[in-house]
């Protein structure tokens, strides 16, 4: 079955700057994986607003989005079979940001260029305004004042390149005897705290560039629900009651995990040794896959939500009832289900959401 419809994914809503294919969540280039068929390598898997995946082989402002089931592989390419296979299972996958890709990628045996597996340049760039948070008390529990210039993640690595090799050297038998990490294993240290850093710092990143639209879904559900369409409906009412309660759930448990995530790094700082660092290392990459999947959930549902209604004048009650019930209820219930899962994994209470 073949979609062509327009599609502004990887363009951006409107005043929202443009994310790679590389650092999206929702977006996994099939060039990283190992096909066989060339057309297919340079298609890619999509997350559609009712969560569902598809292959999408072509996407431009003016002819759109082409787009094939994965199930539908093997028939519109004979002799991709095995090129079927892979994409059935990568189609289940919940997530297709770089870090939960790790764990899951491993996990069905697909074996990619790890270099690959990296956030760009740029995504790193717009992180750079979470680096003081997690390397200065880094560096302030080790040096004491010597992280006043650390602006950027890249500065806790900069504190080593000094000219000054006698003051590195101080550096880095200090760091070494106040965390029990041999000198000649600290630069892996530091590359193993950066990329945990990062992990956090993305995925920190990928919720609060939607909560703008999260406000602004709460004002255009709000005038929905007041409308006499919507009362006079019991079907529409329930709809936006669920959808409601399902988001609030959502976005407030991962604003909890994202705490739990800094909790641990202080924790971490506290007591900093290679047993603590590998226990704050296991704890956020357990939960990679976990974030990942109710992240992207939400990501889509909001860009696609934004995308249909990108202010809040757009749309009479009946479209806004029929886009709430076709494209912003299904997956909820399992989203739920994710996050709840997720928070057991962490030792969060469970939250039942009816």
């Amino acid at each position: 079955m073949t979609d062509k419809s327009k599609d502004n994914k990887g363009k951006g809503g409107k005043g929202k700057t443009p994310v790679s294919d590389k650092d999206a969540i929702d977006t996994l280039p099939l060039s990283m994986i190992p096909l066989q068929s060339n057309t297919l390598k340079s298609a890619r898997l999509i997350k559609n607003s009712r969560l569902e995946t598809a292959v999408e082989l072509h996407n431009d402002p003016i002819s759109g989005s082409l787009q094939i089931r994965p199930e539908d592989v093997a028939d519109s390419f004979p002799g991709a079979v095995g090129d079927q296979e892979i994409i059935a299972s990568l189609a289940k996958l919940h997530s297709y940001d770089v870090y939960s890709l790790r764990t899951s990628l491993k996990k069905l045996g697909i074996k990619v260029d790890s270099t690959v597996l990296e956030l760009s340049d740029n995504m790193k760039d717009r992180l750079d305004q979470y680096a003081v948070e997690f390397t200065r008390p880094l560096i302030l529990n080790i040096f004491g004042t010597g992280a006043n210039d650390l602006k950027d993640q890249d500065g806790l690595v900069k504190i080593f390149r000094d000219p000054d090799r006698v003051r590195v050297a101080q550096r880095l038998r200090m760091m070494a005897q106040k965390t029990g990490i041999p000198v000649e294993e600290l630069p892996k240290f530091l590359e193993n705290y950066n990329d945990v850093f990062l992990s956090v710092a993305y995925y920190r990143h990928s919720f609060e560039i939607i909560v703008p639209d999260i406000n602004r879904f709460w004002l255009w559900l709000g005038d929905l629900r007041s409308k006499r369409e919507v009362t006079s409906s019991a079907r529409t009412s329930a709809s936006c009651r669920k959808v409601e309660e399902s988001l609030r759930f959502l976005s407030g448990s991962i604003r909890e995990r994202l705490a739990r995530f800094r909790g641990a790094f202080e924790a971490f700082w506290a007591d900093m040794n290679p047993q603590s660092f590998e226990k704050l290392r296991r704890e956020i990459e357990d939960n990679h896959v976990g974030m990942g999947a109710v992240l992207c959930g939400l990501v889509v549902k909001m860009h696609n939500w934004s995308q249909a209604f990108p202010d809040n004048e757009v749309g009479g009650p009946a479209t806004r009832a029929q886009y709430l019930i076709s494209e912003m209820e299904p997956g909820l219930e399992h989203l739920k289900e994710m996050e709840n899962d997720a928070r057991a994994r962490i030792g969060l209470t469970l939250v039942h959401i009816f």
